[in-house]
This record gives structure tokens, C-alpha cells and sequence, in this order.
């Protein structure tokens, strides 16, 4: 297991932060709140990571993408580890992580390296992050299923008929993309 450390940039580390942080606030803003509407469920490829403030004592629902490996969940941290929640997560030791359908417990959160965990995700995503600068994956143990959460999140962030049929689409275009790579 590594310890916290930086995250690693590239060399124009100023302009690159900046720029980083600019997608970061786009994505917080605008696309986690149509993003939690489906994560967490059967065949999204995101889950939510339902975290406590640190400061505020508030609870938070935060759409990710997430693995499993073993008995573990696996996080990429694309925005670094210089992010609310996962510095939430991390003072509480433990979280809550919707995932197919299901909540679960989770605990003994520690940063990772990706070697760490290489079968977790496809190696393009390993690539993803490490372009992204972040080269950084958070392991949470899996704890004890609590379905009284799910049924929380899901509640505070129904699927509607537009984002059901934006993600049945971008589903089908993901099908047909890798059914052309299958056959070409």
C-alpha cells in the first residue's frame, strides 16, 4: 500500500492544475447531478460514494467510477487526492458505496498505486489516469450490504425519462463502437 503522497503533473504543473481544477468545477456543478440519477445502479459503470463532511457533518453523494477486486472497491482519482470527498472519506475511515444495484459499507480507505490493483479496471482506464496526471486509486474495503442507503440515494436522485434515454443511447453507442472494433 502507498501512502498519500502529491499527485504527479505534468511539467507545465501550474497550467495543468488550473485546467484540471476548471473540469473538475464543471463536472461537481453540472454533470454529477445528472450522473447520480443512474449511478450506483445494475450496469451503470459509475457508482456513488455517500460520504460524511468532515467540517459540516453533512452528508454527501458523490457519482464515481468503480471496480471491484476482491472483496475490495476500487476508485481511480482522476482530480487527485485534492478533492472534498475523498478527503472526507478519509477522515471518517469509512464511507457507503452504491454499486449494481447494491450499498455497501465501506472501510480502511487507502491510497493505491495502480499496480496495486491491475485487474480492477481495463488497462486503457489505467492509461486514462495516468494521462490525467493522477496515476492515484483509492481502496475501500467492502463492509456489510446496507440496502436501507440504496434506497435512500436512489430516492434523492431518481432516474428520469430524459437521463434514462441519454444513457440507453450512450450505452448503445458504446455497444456498436465495440462491435465494429469486434469486426473490422
Amino acid at each position: 500500500m502507498a501512502a498519500d503522497k502529491e499527485s504527479t503533473y505534468p511539467d507545465d504543473a501550474p497550467t495543468y492544475r488550473r485546467i484540471r481544477d476548471r473540469v473538475r468545477v464543471f463536472n461537481k456543478r453540472s454533470l454529477n447531478p445528472v450522473t447520480l440519477r443512474f449511478a450506483g445502479r445494475r450496469f451503470s459503470p459509475y457508482g456513488v460514494v455517500r460520504h460524511i463532511g468532515r467540517r459540516s457533518g453533512r452528508t454527501y453523494d458523490t457519482p464515481v467510477v468503480v471496480a471491484t477486486s476482491g472483496d475490495w472497491f476500487v476508485v481511480p482519482l482522476p482530480y487527485g487526492i485534492d478533492v472534498d470527498w475523498y478527503q472526507n472519506v478519509r477522515a471518517a475511515d469509512e464511507c457507503t458505496i452504491l454499486y449494481q444495484g447494491s450499498a455497501y459499507r465501506g472501510v480502511s480507505p487507502r491510497l493505491v498505486d495502480p499496480a496495486a490493483v491491475p485487474e480492477a479496471f481495463p488497462e486503457w482506464v489505467h492509461r486514462l489516469v495516468r494521462r490525467g496526471g493522477a496515476g492515484q486509486y483509492l481502496r475501500v474495503k467492502r463492509g456489510e450490504a446496507v440496502p436501507e442507503v440504496y434506497r435512500e440515494v436512489t430516492e434523492e436522485h431518481p432516474v428520469e425519462p430524459l437521463v434514462a434515454g441519454v444513457v440507453v443511447l450512450f450505452l448503445l453507442g458504446a455497444v456498436i463502437r465495440q462491435l465494429a472494433k469486434v469486426f473490422n
